[in-house]
C-alpha cells in the first residue's frame, strides 16, 4: 500500500513539473521558432492558388529600360493611372510612399493629385518611420495634397518573425492607435468588398508607439508565377495587355532590383526575398478569399497548452518502456494533429512546442522511474510469489511445501542429534459438522476463523500448515512422549469444536485427527508426514472423536480400507450393487404397509459388504451421491412394478444420506426418478438423518418443502440420537418420525429408554406426525410400542432385508401382505444382518 501512495505522489510531481515546465515554455522565444516551422509545414497543406482577380503592375528592370532611371516623374505615374482609369480597374493600390514632393516639376505633384481623383478608387500607402525624437516611430504619410485625393490611405507594415521570415500581417496598425487600416485590406474595401477578417480594433489597442490589431498569418502561393504581373512599360504601350486590368484589384509598386522593400518569406525559393507589392498581393487574395488564419487567444493557448501536457504526461507515466515510448511518439503526433485539425476547421493557430518539449525533456526521468519502480515492483512479485508458494491463500497458512521443507529438515537434525517432533494433522469432516456442509459454502472466513484459533492453542515456534481445503497440520517440536503429544492433539480437537460464531448461525466442527511421532514412529520427514496422514485417515473412517496415533496395525488396516476403496470404485460398472427390501408392519403385525430400499454389495474377492462397511467409504471417495441416485432410481422402479402387480397400498421408504441432502440436484433427482419409474409420489417416503436437518435449519427447510411439493413423505429417521428438540422439530415440514433401534433394544432392560421412547411417541402425536420403530426383534417390543399408541414397526421379527425376487414371493394375490405368520417363517430362517 505503502508503493502505491509513493507511486501517486511520485506520478503527481512528475505530471505537475511538466505542465509548470509547459507554462513557463509558452512564452520561449527558442521554441517559438521550433513553432514557425511546424506552422509552415503544417500551413502549406492547406495552401490555395492566388485569386485572379489580383494583378500587380510591376516597376520591374524592363520598365526601367523603357522609361528611365527611377524616380520617374510623377507625371508619368499620372499617365499611368489614368491607364488603369480608361480600362476600368477595379481599385488601384499604389505602393510607392509619396512623402515628399517632386522639386523638379511642380506640376506634377497636381498631374497625380487630378488622376487621383479621376480614378476615384485609389490607396496610397502608409509606412512606420523613425521619428526625431530618439525611441519613437512616427508615421510616413503621402502629400497632404495626394492624400486627399485618394480614395484611402493603408499602411504597409508586416511582420518579422526570429528567424527572419515574414509570416503574418496585422489588419490594422498606427501612431498611438491602430487607426489605419492594411493596405491590402484598404485596396479591398475602396473596391466594395469587406472580407470577414477586416475586424474592428478595440479599446484596449491604444497607447504610445506604434499600435498594431489583428494579426493574420499570409497564404502564400508557392508558385513564383502565383501572382500574376504585367510590367509598367506595356501597360502603357499596349492596349491589349491594358485591358486585363479591367474590373481586378490592381497593386502597383516596385520588383526591380536594388528598388523597392523586400522580404524573406516561407514562399521564397534559394533565398530570393519577395517585393513588398508580391507581398501585399498575397494578402489581398487571403483577404479575399477569406478563412485567414490566425493566433489562438493567449489564454486559450495558455489554458490547452496546460491540458495537452498534462493528458500526455499522464499516459508517459502511467505506462512502462518500451510502450511508453511508443505512447510519447503517438502523444507528440496526436499534439501536432491536433493542432493542424484546429488550423484547417477553426483557421486558428495552436503553438505546440511548449506542450510537447516537457514531455520530451522529462521523458528519461520518466523512464529512469519507471525502470527503478520496475524493478521495485518485480522484487515485490517475487517476494510475494515466494510466499504465495509457501503459503495457502485463503488462511495465510504455511502450505504443504513449506510443511515439507521443514520435515526435511529433520533428517539433518536426526544426524545431529537434535530433539525429535510429533506431527498432527486433521481433517474438517463437513458432513459430520453441525452446519458444516452449508457452512462450507461461506468457507473462506470459517477457513480463516479455524487458522487463527489453531495458532492460538500452540507455542510461537509451533508451525501450523493449511494442508489443502479440509487439512491442517501442527508440527511440534521438541516433544516424543506419546501422553504428552496426545494431551496436545485432545486440547486442539476441544478447542475447534468448540462453536464458530453464535446462537443458531453457530457452526459445530468435527475434526478427526491422526498423529505421528519422529523419530520413534517415522524414519525420516517424508514418512513423517505419510504416517500422520495414514492416522488421519484411519481416524475418519471410525470417525474417532479423540486423535488417532500411528502404528504399524493402523497403517495395515488403512491399506484394507484403501482396497476396500478401490474396489468400490469399479463396483457400480460391475454391476456389484443389489437392493434389498425390509418390511414395515401394523403394529398388530397383521398387515404390510411398505419396504424400506437397503443396500447390500457383492464384491467377488470381499463377498457380502454391509452398508456399515462400505457407507463411510462411499462417503470419503465421493461415490455416495452416485451410489444414493442409483438406489433411489431401481427402489422406484421395483415398487412401481409391484403395484402394477396389485400392490397399491405398498410405501417405499429410501434413506437419503447427510451427502445426498445438500446436494444441490436432490429434487431434480427425486422427480426424475418418478418420473422414469412411474411410481405414485405419494407412496415415496425419503427418510432424513437429524444431523442433515441441523446443519442449516434455514436451508434445510427450504429443501424439504421443494421434496414436497413433488408429492413425497418425509421420515425424520433415528429420531433421538442426535440433536433435535422440540423447539427445532416443530418447524421441519416432516409426516414421520422414526425411533432409532437402540431405543428398541433396550426397552425392558431400562426405564429411562421406555420413557424417552414414550416421551417420543407423544411429542409425535402432539405434531400430528406418524411414528415407526425400527430394531423390533421381539413380541415384547412389539406389544410394547403397540400398546403406546406407535404406528407402525420394522425390524428382524417382522423379516430381514431380503433381494427383489425374494420379496416378490411373498406379494401373493392381489393387494398387500395378508398372512403375517407366512411372511414371519419366510423371513425366520435368514441370518439376521
Amino acid at each position: 500500500m505503502e508503493h502505491v501512495v509513493g507511486d501517486r505522489i511520485i506520478r503527481a510531481i512528475l505530471v505537475a513539473a511538466v505542465v509548470i515546465a509547459a507554462l513557463a515554455l509558452d512564452q520561449s522565444a527558442t521554441l517559438r521558432r521550433v513553432d514557425t516551422l511546424l506552422f509552415d509545414v503544417v500551413h502549406q497543406l492547406r495552401e490555395k492558388p492566388t485569386s485572379p482577380q489580383v494583378l500587380v503592375v510591376a516597376v520591374d528592370d524592363a520598365s526601367l529600360q523603357h522609361l528611365g532611371r527611377w524616380p520617374w516623374s510623377r507625371q508619368l505615374q499620372a499617365d499611368l493611372l489614368d491607364r488603369l482609369t480608361q480600362h476600368q480597374a477595379r481599385a488601384v493600390g499604389l505602393d510607392i510612399l509619396f512623402a515628399e514632393p517632386q522639386l523638379d516639376d511642380s506640376a506634377a505633384d497636381l498631374a497625380l493629385a487630378a488622376a487621383l481623383r479621376r480614378n476615384a478608387y485609389t490607396v496610397l500607402a502608409v509606412a512606420p518611420g523613425r521619428s526625431a525624437e530618439p525611441g519613437l516611430i512616427s508615421e510616413i504619410l503621402p502629400l497632404p495634397r495626394l492624400a486627399s485625393a485618394a480614395a484611402a490611405l493603408g499602411h504597409v507594415d508586416i511582420e518579422i518573425d526570429a528567424d527572419g521570415l515574414c509570416r503574418s500581417f496585422y489588419t490594422h496598425a498606427g501612431v498611438a492607435t491602430p487607426h489605419w487600416r492594411a493596405f491590402a485590406l484598404a485596396v479591398l474595401e475602396v473596391g466594395g468588398v469587406t472580407p470577414a477578417d477586416a475586424g474592428v480594433p478595440g479599446p484596449g489597442t491604444t497607447g504610445e508607439g506604434w499600435r498594431r490589431y489583428g494579426r493574420y498569418y499570409i497564404p502564400f502561393d508557392r508558385d513564383p508565377a502565383a501572382v500574376e504581373q504585367i510590367p509598367v512599360y506595356r501597360l502603357l504601350n499596349d492596349p491589349a495587355v491594358a485591358e486585363r486590368v479591367r474590373d481586378r484589384f490592381v497593386l502597383v509598386g516596385s520588383t526591380a532590383a536594388g528598388l523597392g522593400d523586400v522580404v524573406s518569406t516561407p514562399a521564397s525559393f534559394d533565398r530570393e526575398r519577395m517585393p513588398g507589392v508580391v507581398l501585399n498581393a498575397h494578402i489581398l487574395s487571403g483577404l479575399l478569399q477569406g478563412g485567414l488564419v490566425r493566433d489562438l487567444a493567449a489564454p486559450r493557448q495558455m489554458l490547452l497548452t496546460m491540458l495537452l501536457a498534462a493528458i500526455g504526461a499522464v499516459v508517459m507515466v502511467s505506462t512502462g518502456f518500451p510502450l511508453a515510448v511508443l505512447l510519447l511518439f503517438a502523444t507528440v503526433l496526436a499534439i501536432v494533429g491536433f493542432s493542424a485539425m484546429l488550423l484547417a476547421l477553426g483557421h486558428l493557430w495552436f503553438a505546440p512546442a511548449a506542450a510537447i518539449a516537457p514531455l520530451v525533456a522529462a521523458f528519461p526521468l520518466s523512464g529512469m522511474w519507471s525502470l527503478l519502480r520496475e524493478r521495485r515492483i518485480n522484487a515485490s512479485l517475487t517476494v510475494r510469489m515466494q510466499h504465495q508458494t509457501l503459503h495457502h491463500a485463503t488462511t495465510d497458512l504455511p502450505n504443504h511445501y513449506m510443511l515439507e521443507q521443514r520435515l526435511r529438515e529433520l533428517d539433518s537434525r536426526n544426524r545431529s542429534g537434535l530433539r525429535a517432533a510429533a506431527l498432527m494433522i486433521f481433517h474438517i469432516n463437513w458432513s459430520e459438522s453441525i452446519g458444516g456442509l452449508m457452512a462450507r459454502r461461506a468457507g473462506d472466513e470459517l477457513l480463516r476463523a479455524i487458522a487463527a484459533r489453531l495458532r492460538g492453542a500452540v507455542r510461537s515456534d509451533d508451525l501450523v500448515a493449511h494442508l489443502n481445503g479440509d487439512d491442517f497440520a501442527i508440527l511440534v517440536e521438541g516433544i516424543d512422549d506419546p501422553k504428552a503429544v496426545c494431551r496436545i492433539a485432545d486440547n486442539l480437537i476441544a478447542a475447534i469444536k468448540q462453536p464458530f460464531g453464535e446462537s443458531e448461525l453457530a457452526v459445530y466442527l468435527a475434526p478427526r485427527m491422526g498423529v505421528s511421532l519422529w523419530p520413534s514412529n517415522s524414519a525420516d520427514g517424508t514418512a513423517l508426514l505419510r504416517d500422520a496422514y495414514i492416522a488421519m485417515y484411519r481416524a475418519r473412517v471410525e470417525r474417532a472423536p479423540h486423535p488417532c496415533m500411528y502404528s504399524g496395525d493402523i497403517a495395515r488396516e488403512v491399506e484394507a480400507h484403501a482396497q476396500l476403496e478401490r474396489a468400490l470404485l469399479s463396483a457400480m460398472d460391475r454391476g456389484e450393487f443389489e437392493v434389498y427390501y425390509q418390511p414395515q408392519v401394523d403394529p398388530s403385525g397383521t398387515r404390510f404397509i411398505g419396504v424400506e430400499a437397503l443396500l447390500r454389495w457383492h464384491n467377488p474377492e470381499l463377498g457380502l459388504v454391509y452398508p456399515a462397511t462400505f457407507i463411510p467409504v462411499a462417503e470419503h471417495s465421493g461415490l455416495i451421491q452416485e451410489i444414493g441416485s442409483w438406489v433411489l432410481h431401481t427402489a422406484c422402479r421395483q415398487v412401481a412394478e409391484w403395484h402394477a402387480k396389485g400392490q397399491r397400498a405398498l410405501r417405499l421408504a429410501v434413506n437419503l444420506s447427510p451427502l445426498q441432502f445438500v446436494d444441490t440436484d436432490l429434487v431434480g433427482e427425486v422427480r426424475s426418478a418418478l418420473a422414469h419409474s412411474g411410481l405414485d409420489p405419494q407412496t415415496l417416503e425419503l427418510e432424513i438423518t437429524e444431523s442433515a436437518l441441523m446443519h442449516n435449519m434455514q436451508d434445510a427447510i427450504a429443501i424439504m418443502l421443494r421434496l414436497k411439493k413433488l408429492g413425497v413423505k418425509l421420515a425424520l429417521d433415528d429420531f433421538g440420537t442426535g440433536y433435535s428438540s422440540l423447539r427445532h422439530l416443530q418447524h421441519f415440514p416432516l409426516d414421520r418420525l422414526k425411533i432409532d433401534r437402540s431405543f428398541t433394544r433396550e426397552l425392558h432392560d431400562n426405564a429411562d429408554v421406555r420413557e424417552i421412547t414414550l416421551a417420543i411417541i407423544g411429542m409425535a402425536k402432539r405434531l400430528h406426525l406418524g411414528i415407526i420403530a425400527e430394531g423390533v426383534e421381539t413380541d415384547a417390543q412389539k406389544q410394547f410400542l403397540g400398546e403406546h399408541g406407535c404406528d407402525e414397526l420394522q425390524g428382524y421379527l417382522f423379516g430381514h432385508p431380503v433381494p427383489a425376487l425374494e420379496l416378490l414371493e411373498l406379494l401373493k394375490g392381489e393387494g398387500s401382505f395378508t398372512d403375517v405368520e407366512r411372511a414371519v417363517a419366510a423371513f425366520g430362517d435368514w441370518p439376521r444382518t
